[in-house]
């Protein structure tokens, strides 16, 4: 065995070898055809004898020796590692967009109701009196002639009643009330005949304050006395 060219060819060997294991998917034809000369002839130096010094007579030839066919040396292929899978892809859901509702505005109030103005309510023309009413506004002729000076005609209550009268109609005729007897002036001189003052006193204050009552009759005849002469 030769051990000098056995290490040369071993070292060739495993040169190609680690160059062809680097990139097993681009090995051709004529590198397994050098791996392959590379192994028959490290056989050869395994099989031959090592060089020795030249002997003093030529030695006989070797017979000659069939040849040995090199041993196919397969190489397999190192299977390449499976692709990683592709990545999972997690979708997240959308989410459905936001629909902002816009108020509707509440409708205009209505407009205000027009308040029809109050009229004073007309007076009403009362039937004519009866009974104890008939002796409130009977009326006298006068026969002589301080009742008819007596008579005359008024323009204006107000001025024309005394102090002292205004304390007795006021105290008999309206309870107390002064300002019932200042209303109750008033709205006799804005009416325009006897009857709608005898009419509105009816309804107002001769049943209200019971003009009738014996003790107020002679006073209630003398303030319509001067109701009378208002409108002469």
């Amino acid at each position: 065995m030769d051990f000098q060219k056995s290490k040369i060819y071993l070292d060739k060997l495993q040169r190609e070898f680690n160059r062809m294991n680097k990139d097993p998917e681009n090995i051709v034809r004529l590198d397994i055809d050098i791996l392959a000369s590379y192994v028959r002839e490290l056989y050869d130096a395994i099989l031959s004898e090592p060089a020795a010094s030249a002997p003093a007579h030529k030695p006989e030839p070797a017979p000659a020796r069939a040849h040995t066919p090199a041993p196919v040396v397969e190489v397999v292929k190192e299977t390449p590692p499976p692709p990683p899978p592709p990545p999972v892809v997690v979708i997240e859901p959308v989410a459905p967009p936001v629909v902002q509702e816009i108020p509707v505005p509440p409708p205009p109030p209505p407009p205000p109701t027009p308040v029809a103005e109050e009229k004073p309510a007309p007076v009403k023309i009362a039937p004519p009196v009866a009974g104890g009413l008939e002796a409130l506004f009977e009326e006298k002729q006068a026969k002589e002639l301080s009742e008819k000076l007596a008579e005359s005609a008024i323009a204006d209550l107000k001025k024309a009643i005394a102090l002292n009268d205004r304390l007795l109609y006021t105290s008999e005729l309206f309870a107390g009330d002064g300002k019932a007897f200042e209303s109750a002036l008033n709205a006799i001189n804005d009416l325009s005949h006897f009857d709608q003052a005898r009419d509105f006193l009816i309804q107002h204050y001769v049943v209200h304050y019971t003009w009738t009552d014996k003790k107020r009759v002679d006073t209630a005849k003398a303030f319509i006395k001067l109701v009378r002469r208002r409108f002469k």
